[in-house]
Formats: structure tokens, sequence, C-alpha cells
């Protein structure tokens, strides 16, 4: 039967009624009438889905938390013929029950019992439980210890968890002035009402979880946007200033500066364009690239450029260490490696288990025969080798490939 039915569903119910159905009051059971069994039979299951349906309705139609719980309880009610009830959500932060929703008779419902602790009266018991408990005659059952609950003595109360993959999200607690407390059938139906409400909480919560993280994701966009057009200008003022000098000294420290700036831009670039807080480090090993060959690549020098790797991501901070990474490293081929000749720099993407390798090498005229990391004055190579070890918590190796030319290996994990 269809959750759009569920209207038909309470139609088709009370007409039953007025049938031949034997109720002792509108809406209630008396399971002590005699009846045909295979009508009872199927009389009971039509109750029941009438009364899942219209759970479900209620929870899947209403705008909000505890919009939604209202109506489930006004349907549970008004299905199973109950004379009063609340619903109790479990704050996560202070542990205890706070009233959601409350409806039927006043004098079955205590309008200063807005929360409870685990433990509490009936509800309590059944939240620390974990299972339906009811109480067949409160006035003497010891369990019911609430003032509110004892000023109708003469009265049936159930307390079902509403659960969601084991993980307990409140109480519903439903009364009713018939004697002798609730059925083997009612309760089951008590037990699947509580879980169908209990899932349809955490359905809720999760769209709403889902909602806020596309309204931040849209904003992080922005901001990155924002950010990169930000450091866009900064690069664009130190062109203007590079132009302007006349020193070459100055000319390359501003081409340096610009470059370092325009790699970080392009992490920012990439965050504005998904929706995702991370970063295809491939991707980005492939602008930066592309930055460098615009802004340090002198005109006549033939050089080649190439990224391999699958798309491999990483949070911002990491994916900023490793955009500064490669410029300094490609930076300082582009500068030394190729004097008078064409050259070629390639970049391999490597991972496994959380493990990066990346690769830097160029076919240029290699390593100095005495070069020691440790003793090198260069600083892009000291700038290059704190973002490895402190940012990134790897390490950075330069050697000489078997082909000639030199060959930087960065290895770190996600």
């Amino acid at each position: 039967m269809p959750l759009s039915n569920s209207h038909a569903s309470l139609d088709y119910l009370k007409r039953e009624r007025q049938q031949g159905w034997k109720w002792q009051k509108p809406g209630r059971w008396n399971a002590a009438m005699p009846l045909d069994r295979s009508g009872d039979r199927e009389q009971r299951r039509v109750r029941e889905l009438t009364a899942l349906h219209a759970v479900a309705a209620a929870m899947n139609q209403a705008m909000g938390e505890e919009d939604a719980l209202a109506q489930v309880l006004t349907s549970v009610l008004d299905v199973l013929g109950l004379d009063a009830g609340r619903i109790f959500l479990l704050d996560p932060d202070s542990r205890r029950l706070s009233l959601v929703a409350a409806k039927g008779n006043p004098a079955l419902l205590d309008p200063s019992e807005t929360s409870l602790t685990p433990g509490y009266c009936l509800c309590g018991i059944a939240l620390q439980r974990g299972e339906l408990l009811q109480a067949a005659d409160v006035g003497s059952d010891p369990r019911i210890i609430g003032s509110g609950c004892r000023n109708h003595p003469r009265h049936a109360c159930a307390a079902v968890p509403l659960l969601a993959k084991e993980r307990m999200l409140g109480v519903l607690h439903v009364a009713s002035l018939q004697q002798g407390g609730f059925s083997d059938s009612e309760v089951a139906l008590l037990g699947s009402i509580g879980a169908q409400v209990g899932m349809g909480v955490e359905n809720m919560r999760l769209r709403e979880e889902a909602r806020r993280a596309e309204a931040l994701g849209v904003l992080l966009q922005e901001m990155h946007h924002r950010i990169k057009n930000n450091l866009q200008t900064v690069a664009d003022l130190l062109s203007l200033e590079a132009a302007n000098s006349t020193s070459p000294e100055a000319q390359k420290s501003l081409r340096d500066s610009i470059s370092r700036i325009k790699s970080i831009a392009a992490v920012h670039q990439l965050l504005s364009l998904e929706q995702l807080r991370l970063t295809d480090i491939t991707e980005l090993a492939r602008q930066v690239c592309g930055i460098l060959q615009q802004h340090l690549a002198r005109p006549e020098q033939a050089l080649e450029m190439s990224v391999a790797g699958p798309a491999i991501f990483l949070p911002s901070k990491q994916a900023t260490a490793v955009a500064l990474v490669i410029n300094e490293m490609v930076a300082n081929a582009i500068e030394h490696a190729f004097p008078n000749a064409p050259g070629r720099v390639s970049i391999d993407l490597t991972e496994q288990d959380g493990r990066i390798l990346l690769v830097i090498q160029d076919n240029g005229r290699g390593l100095p025969s005495d070069f020691d990391l440790d003793r090198s004055e260069g600083l892009g190579l000291r700038i290059a080798r704190t973002l490895v070890e402190k940012d990134l918590a790897g390490t950075l190796r330069l050697d000489h490939p078997a082909g000639g030319g030199a060959r930087a290996s960065i290895e770190f994990y996600q």
C-alpha cells in the first residue's frame, strides 16, 4: 500500500468498524469480545498496515522534526484508539529526554514534565534498557514514580524506545484508559512504530546534515574563489613592480615570488571548482607547470613538461605544500639545468596505501659532483625541504638518475 494512500487506509478502517468490528470505545479493539478468527487476523493486519503507513506518511510529509513527530503522535493515537501520548527525544549533550510532542486527554499528561532523566519513571527505564515496557495499571506499578503519571491512576501506559541502527534517539509514551493493558499484538505493533519513527528521525537528521554540508560547500567554494582572486591581484602588482625594476636581481626575486603566489592560487582555484574539501594534486601539478612555463621559462628555451599519475586527493594544507615544492623544484630545473639546450621535466605521482611518491626529474646537466643537500644554500631548495619535512612530514632526496640529469624524490603519507 503506497504512502499516498494512508488517508484512504484510515477511511477503510473506519468503514470496517461500522460494518461489524467489535470496539469497546472508538478506535480501541476489545480482545475479550468473540470474533471470527480469520476476520480477526485480516482486520488486525489492516490495522497494523494503516498505523505504519500513517507514521511513514507523517515522517515523509512534514517539513521539520518537531512537526513530523506531532503528526506521528496524532496518527498513532487515532489509528490505535489511544487516549494520550507524548514523544521525548534524547539530547546528546545533556543526556536528558526532552518533550517535543504531546496530545490527548489532559488528565493523562503532565504539562510540567518537559524533560526526564534516564532511569526515571517508565520512560526513563525504557530509554536506559532500550526495550519496550508497559504498565497495565499505573496506580499499582512501582516503576511509575512521576507525579503527573499518577494524577489518573486507573490507566495503562507503554514506553516505546525510538531506535535507529541500535542507537537510542528517544521514547514514545502512550496511555489508555482501557483496563488490562496492551495485548501482545499491540505491543508488537508499538515496537514496529517505534523502530519506524526512530529511522524516520535519523533520516530527517541526515537530510538536514546533507543540506547544511551542501550550503557549507557553496560557502567554501566562494571563499576559495575570493582567495584565488586576491592572490592573483597580489601577483599582478608584483608583475608591475618587476616590469618597472631596472635591477636583474630584483626582477628575478619578484618573478620567483610571483610563481610561488600563483602556485598557491592554483590550489584555491581547484578548490573553488569542487565541492570537495580536497584537491587533486596531479591536476595541481599540471597547473603549476603551466604557470612556471609562462612566467619563468625564457622565450628561446625549448622546454617540454609532462605530468603523469592517477588523481590523488589531499586536504588544502598538504596540497598547498605540494604545489610550492613542485614550484621550487621545477623552477630550479628551469633556471639551472638547461643553460643552452632544450630540456624536459617530468613529474610522476604514485599512491599506494596512503603513501605518496612524487618524483620530479629533468634531463639537464645534473647536480654538481660535490652536491650535498644538507649544505645547500639555495633558497628554493631550503624552502622545498622545509615544506616536505614540516608540512608533509615526509622526506626529500636528490640524486643522479642513470640517464643523466637530476631527480628529486618526495615521499609522504596522506
